[in-house]
Formats: C-alpha cells, sequence, structure tokens
C-alpha cells in the first residue's frame, strides 16, 4: 500500500515537473511509469525512484525504504525457509 502511495505522489511530482518546465524526459518518465502501474506494478517504484534520486532527498530515501525493507524481508525468508 505504502508503495503505491509513493508511486502516485511521484507521478503528481512529475506531471507537475513536466508542466513547469516541459521536459521531455519528465513526461517519458511520467508516461512510463502510469504504464507499468497498470500493467505491471514491479518497475514503477523504481522508476519512480529514479525520478526523485536527483530532485528530493526526503522522497529518495522514503523510496529506498520502500523498496528495501520487502526485498530484503523476501530474502530473509527464503534463507530461513
Amino acid at each position: 500500500m505504502a508503495l503505491l502511495v509513493y508511486v502516485i505522489v511521484s507521478l503528481v511530482d512529475m506531471w507537475k515537473s513536466y508542466t513547469r518546465t516541459s521536459s521531455k524526459t519528465d513526461f517519458l518518465f511520467f508516461i512510463l511509469t502510469l504504464i507499468t502501474a497498470f500493467v505491471g506494478f514491479l518497475l514503477s517504484p523504481f522508476l519512480s525512484l529514479a525520478f526523485q534520486w536527483k530532485r528530493s532527498r526526503a522522497k529518495r530515501i522514503i523510496g529506498l525504504l520502500l523498496i528495501a525493507v520487502p526485498v530484503g524481508l523476501i530474502l530473509v525468508s527464503s534463507f530461513l525457509s
């Protein structure tokens, strides 16, 4: 659920950035993240993190934690079983 909220917030940031700067890169990130959110959600958080990487330190850290914690839990559970 938290990853979905993170992706939605990033989509809003991408759209705001695109409307402010008319950057084609921001628009490309927006379209790709939107498509992957509906087709296969696995790539969307990574695209959102890539977009936020140089823009907002706080959102970058939140994204890293939201991605790293589930991956870490999956790895730990696979090693324990």
